[in-house]
């Protein structure tokens, strides 16, 4: 089942997410215009130059707000120099995967260091993505940012509730500032919406059906606020 899942996985996102993927020696970026600034940034890109391809697009899309193409080019680049590559991604967590709890810790496991760079990173993905408005937003831009969303969640929770061996601790948990917290609801939140949007579905049976999940569980967990069910949440998982 999970051979049949990382297929389908590999075949959505080399066909919605050609920034991520390729196949031989092909042009992954042919479709796209070949406008110099967005062709140079693309060239970047494939080559994993992703801070040359952010110095280049961050005025460019600065100056062209409607710009949906270098829109994605450009928070791509951010979620890629943070570590975030969508088919790894996706398959690690399912790869890694058996329970409710082991699901969690497959995620935390995926996900790249909790480090403030990688936060600042993914947060200007999000914002980036966000000048996209939701009603002009395909599947595929949906797609990307729910991933977005719910590696910046994580990534805080890393940030706040590891230790120094990398396992979550109560009291680290437990000092979880209210607007982390809540912050962390409302980016799976997000999540799952822009992942229905994409026709992802919550559940166990992909890695980004896991994502979309999360808040789910929150919601399930005890807590007389929405921050008091993350943190309640989060210390569960142990």
């Amino acid at each position: 089942m999970k051979t049949q899942l990382k297929k389908w996985i590999c075949a959505f996102l080399i066909t919605s997410f050609p920034i991520y993927t390729s196949c031989g020696n092909q042009n992954v970026f042919s479709s796209l215009t070949t406008r110099d600034t967005k062709q140079q940034a693309e060239d970047y890109i494939n080559t994993g130059d992703y801070n040359s391809s952010i110095s280049l697009l961050e005025p460019y899309v600065s100056s062209n707000p409607g710009d949906q193409q270098a829109i994605g080019l450009l928070a791509t680049s951010y979620m890629l120099l943070a570590g975030v590559n969508v088919l790894n991604l996706m398959v690690s967590i399912l790869n890694n995967s058996s329970n409710s709890k082991n699901n969690f810790q497959a995620i935390l496991s995926a996900m790249p260091q909790g480090n403030q760079t990688n936060i600042t990173l993914l947060t200007k993905a999000v914002t980036t993505l966000n000048l996209i408005s939701s009603s002009q937003m395909n599947a595929n831009q949906n797609y990307q940012l729910g991933t977005a969303y719910s590696s910046l969640a994580i990534l805080i929770i890393k940030a706040d509730c590891l230790n120094a061996s990398g396992s979550i601790s109560t009291s680290q948990t437990n000092s979880m500032s209210t607007t982390d917290a809540n912050s962390v609801y409302t980016y799976l939140t997000n999540t799952q919406t822009n992942f229905n949007n994409a026709g992802i579905k919550s559940g166990t049976n992909t890695g980004s059906g896991m994502l979309a999940n999360i808040i789910n569980q929150i919601n399930a967990s005890s807590g007389a606020s929405n921050s008091a069910k993350v943190i309640n949440f989060i210390n569960s998982q142990q």
